[in-house]
């Protein structure tokens, strides 16, 4: 009995693993995203995979493309026409936006409200991240 359940329990182990023998590395192989193969990953001495140097994109490359595309959202940020009832973004919902409503003649807000300058603009935001007026 014992050596039967150790026999299933065997089988069973080896049955499971077989699909993952067969799983392509992550990146690479399986379908051909982007040009690049299962050969384009290379082992380096420290066992850590590197993008081979035939695919065109260097570290700098990526990092530059990166920073470009941030740079870009950012700037469509900034070109937004605030309205009463959209959704403040994520971006400017940190403390370095927060204003004192004295320091810039503006109405006391209630209670649950702040006003946050973005760009040029001021704007009142309740807890719920909506725009409440906008001068």
């Amino acid at each position: 009995m014992k050596q039967s359940l150790t026999a299933m329990a065997l089988c069973l182990t080896v049955w499971l693993s077989i699909p993952v023998a067969f799983a392509a590395p992550h990146g690479g192989g399986g379908g051909n995203f982007g040009g690049r193969g299962a050969n384009s990953f290379s082992n380096n001495d420290d066992g850590f995979f590197n993008r081979a140097d035939n695919d065109g994109f260097s570290l700098q490359d990526l990092q530059e493309r990166r920073r470009a595309r941030e740079e870009r959202g950012f700037q469509r940020l900034k070109q937004l026409k605030w309205q009463t009832g959209y959704t403040m973004p994520q971006h400017y919902r940190s403390d370095r936006y927060k204003v004192d409503y004295d320091d810039y003649n503006l109405p006391k807000p209630a209670r649950g409200q702040q006003w946050y300058k973005v760009n040029s603009d001021y704007l009142l935001i309740n807890d719920d991240n909506i725009i409440l007026q906008v001068r």
